[in-house]
């Protein structure tokens, strides 16, 4: 089993309770150039290309897992199919990695969400010099927070906080100095 990855610039929030991250895990529709096993294409995924998935069972990790020794530093919560992007909400445990993600979300900086995904059978429509491909069908393993994103159009712009959920990130970190 061949685990892809696909990143994305995210529209990542924190929510309120402070260990909750929620954003797009997905957009639908738009092109990526994707770099791979030495050859190069463009990507898009359809909405319900992860229909019928248990959030319990895709781990958020720090960055890709390489083996299965790589522990995750949460769990998804909620996956939505919305009709421009699969949407979720990841619990962040207390664990060191995960802090410090917490900490950088906190903060303001940048950060993009990348799938793990698995290729099935049928699931993948290529053009015929395969050079565009549409994912219709894939198994979701992962998804991972990083620092850049694949897919143009999403990343983390604010925390939810308690009195105000759409309060930016930078206007947090303002009323905590």
């Amino acid at each position: 089993m061949t685990i892809l990855t696909r990143s994305y610039l995210s529209d990542l929030q924190v929510r309120s309770d402070g260990r909750t991250l929620e954003g797009t895990a997905l957009p639908y529709g738009q092109e990526a150039d994707i770099h791979e096993h030495g050859r190069r294409y463009t990507e898009t995924f359809t909405r319900g290309a992860f229909t019928n998935v248990d959030p319990a069972q895709v781990p958020l990790t720090a960055h890709h897992p390489r083996s299965d020794e790589t522990l995750p530093i949460g769990v998804t919560v909620e996956l939505e199919d919305e009709p421009t992007r699969l949407r979720g909400a990841w619990h962040v445990s207390d664990t060191e990695a995960g802090n410090t993600v917490l900490a950088l979300a906190h903060d303001g900086v940048p950060l993009a969400l990348s799938i793990g995904f698995v290729e099935i059978p049928g699931g993948s429509r290529w053009n015929p010099t395969r050079t565009r491909v549409q994912r219709i069908k894939a198994e979701l393993d992962h998804i991972a927070v990083v620092r850049r994103g694949a897919y143009p159009g999403s990343r983390v712009t604010a925390v939810r906080t308690a009195q105000d959920l759409s309060t930016p990130l930078l206007n947090l970190a303002r009323l905590r100095s």
